[in-house]
């Protein structure tokens, strides 16, 4: 799996932002892909037990 570093980082900039995050582009360019390494960064983090994810 490739980590989209730039990406995480600008959705990990909008983190304690209470507004939904959504990713939109073109199919099978790793939207869900880097939603899923975002959950998996805010999990280790601490804090965040509950996350929701819509495919």
């Amino acid at each position: 799996m490739v980590e989209r570093k730039e990406y995480l980082q600008k959705l990990w900039s909008w983190k304690d932002e209470q507004v939904i995050k959504v990713v939109t582009g073109i199919r099978r360019c790793g939207k869900s892909t880097l939603l899923k390494q975002y959950q998996n960064k805010l999990k280790s983090a601490g804090g965040y037990r509950r996350t929701n994810y819509i495919n």
